[in-house]
């Protein structure tokens, strides 16, 4: 939770959830009264609930296809989210929050940059086969946010040249920003992209039929497998990247949970743990790297279907864009470096802008610059 004074930040503040508490609840919605108490208690600590507030953003939630930008919240588009028609998924309880408290101050409710953003160019739609198209679910926000953020340290507009960012976190997502757009994405829930903490990333499809076949694993252990325990947590049993090069280095061992624990200090050079760093960093740089053709839109195109000149919108690429949590990590970042800067620049963002980067979206609409999309 942010308060935001125009674009000036006056107080940010993170609760963490015991995992063991939110399995209580069947469904996600189910946690909404959880959850709101726990804003509830931020808002009585800050002293926030007699302020004049002009608006109220939520992290938008798994809904239809729409393009970016903000969105007033709808009676539709909540119906839509208690319902999970679209996929279980924290992000689903962002708008239902933003429009209570709106209703508290008397204010309208918008999400910002949800993550079914869906610019996609159409031939990025087709997969091999015409029953499965390729969807758009990334991490819009901190993508678009940290792309603006990069243009701004390069000295250049975001909307006038071509990148190709990284949200690494739990999930890894990988997008082609062509002048605006997000044109192609590659879409960790649905399976794909790289090995990241917790998801296995791009596996071989007929090994995981006859892993299904077989009886080795059901529909839906299969599915939890891909989703929430692959990556680096099948293969080392942790999904901290912390714990993963301290066992690279020798320094200690620790449990699954990233907690110290399960070894001592001094405990020799993990191999496997080293192996299995590099073929994160290496998946992470060859998602990137092939994305690059989406970029070239023919050798021209602003993203929006109608020609740019050259010098609007230059073919080479302005930069590679690394955020998210495992973007902290300076070994990661530099191997990745080192397989991409011969593309681009790499800018690295350890900081998730994401809150700015919604109070931004809302500002955008109240000072006029920006018509929201009205979700029905």
């Amino acid at each position: 939770m942010a308060l935001y004074e125009g674009e000036t930040e006056v107080f940010s503040e993170t609760v963490e959830h015991a995992r063991e508490e939110l399995a209580a609840f069947p469904t996600v919605i189910a946690q909404y009264a959880y959850r709101r108490a726990a804003v509830d208690a931020l808002l009585a600590k800050h002293g926030v609930a007699d302020l004049p507030l002009a608006a109220v953003a939520g992290r938008g939630g798994l809904l239809p296809p729409m393009p970016g930008g903000a969105w007033r919240i709808t009676p539709t588009m909540l119906e839509t989210l208690a319902q999970a028609r679209y996929g279980e998924h924290p992000c689903n309880l962002g708008a239902p929050l933003a429009q209570d408290y709106a209703t508290r101050w008397g204010v309208a409710a918008y999400i910002v940059d949800p993550p079914v953003t869906d610019e996609m160019d159409e031939v990025a739609r087709i997969s091999g086969l015409p029953a499965l198209p390729r969807r758009s679910v990334f991490h819009a926000l901190s993508q678009r946010s940290a792309a603006r953020r990069a243009a701004e340290l390069l000295g250049v507009d975001y909307a006038a040249n071509r990148w190709l960012v990284a949200h690494m976190g739990g999930g890894i997502s990988v997008a082609a920003h062509r002048c605006g757009r997000i044109v192609d994405v590659i879409n960790a829930l649905d399976g794909d992209g790289p090995i990241a903490p917790e998801r296995t990333g791009r596996l071989p499809s007929l090994g995981v039929l006859s892993l299904v076949q077989d009886g080795t694993y059901t529909f839906e252990q299969l599915r939890r497998i891909i989703l929430r325990e692959g990556g680096m947590w099948a293969h080392c049993g942790t999904n901290d990247l912390r714990v993963l090069e301290r066992r690279m280095d020798g320094t200690s061992c620790c449990g699954k949970d990233g907690t110290a624990g399960g070894g001592a200090d001094g405990a020799p050079p993990d191999a496997h743990a080293a192996l299995v760093f590099e073929a994160v960093a290496y998946t992470i740089a060859k998602e990137l790297a092939s994305l690059a053709p989406a970029l070239l839109d023919g050798g021209s195109g602003t993203g929006c279907g109608e020609p740019a000149p050259a010098d609007t919108c230059p073919a080479r690429i302005a930069g590679v864009v690394l955020t998210g949590g495992m973007a902290r990590s300076t070994r990661l970042t530099e191997r990745l470096r080192q397989r991409l800067e011969w593309l681009a620049p790499v800018v690295v963002l350890p900081e998730v802008e994401e809150m700015h980067a919604l109070a931004s979206g809302v500002l955008r609409v109240l000072r006029g610059q920006e018509t929201p999309g009205e979700y029905a």
